[in-house]
């Protein structure tokens, strides 16, 4: 059984405690618009987004979504623009702005000083993910960031968990890729990675049921369970 050496984490959700306000930015976006939008509304805003969420895909492409919903609503086009900047905007700022998770340095300390080589994978832009993780102080840990930018194809495709191990001189047997969605354990184990879910997030039983090797109910069991693994 090969040694692990390397860990890679998503960052949304994983590290970076910004999931919740998504679904709010959206539904807040077009009530500021002045329309009304039901309850039932706002439920169907928010399990597109996460159906969106699920696939892979970037939170920014639930603008597109939003798009779709002005159409519905009967906006008239230079609304539902004005609509999806404020939206962009609202959730970049939000981005930008989301604290870590409880633990996040602790933990990437402890895998450091292990001799650990540690790299992000995510649907962020470079520039997005680079700017956070020295916001927060946190970037020297890494060996490698993976971006949306860098790949053809994001997670659940292993193209950016494979890139990170070639770029840190790994092999997918030595490295655990650690998420909180099933796209994040679908990639990894596409890779040929170990794999740790993390139920700390809104996709908790679709996570638990994506057939990952280990389930962490908190940030700070990461350490523990790679060396399980």
């Amino acid at each position: 059984m090969a040694v692990l050496s390397a860990v890679l984490f998503d960052l949304d959700g994983t590290l970076l405690d910004c999931i919740v306000p998504i679904e709010g930015i959206f539904i807040g976006t077009v009530e500021r618009l002045g329309i009304n939008v039901t309850e039932t509304g706002k439920k169907d805003v928010a399990e597109n987004l996460r159906k969106i969420l699920l696939q892979g895909h970037s939170p920014f492409d639930g603008l597109r979504m939003l798009w779709r919903v002005g159409h519905y609503l009967g906006m008239v086009p230079h609304k539902r623009a004005a609509m999806i900047v404020f939206a962009y905007r609202s959730f970049r700022d939000a981005f930008f702005a989301s604290p870590l998770f409880p633990g996040a340095s602790e933990v990437l300390e402890t895998l450091k000083g292990r001799g650990m080589a540690l790299g992000i994978v995510t649907t962020r832009s470079y520039k997005e993910a680079s700017y956070v993780l020295k916001r927060h102080s946190i970037d020297l840990y890494f060996d490698v960031i993976v971006s949306r930018d860098l790949v053809g194809r994001g997670k659940p495709h292993p193209d950016p968990v494979v890139y990170a191990l070639r770029k840190m001189g790994v092999c997918p047997d030595q490295a655990v890729m650690v998420g909180d969605m099933p796209t994040d354990i679908e990639a990894g184990k596409a890779a040929g990675t170990k794999t740790i879910g993390l139920t700390i997030g809104i996709f908790n039983d679709a996570l638990r049921e994506s057939g990952a090797d280990l389930i962490a109910e908190s940030l700070l069991d990461v350490p523990r369970l790679v060396d399980a693994l």
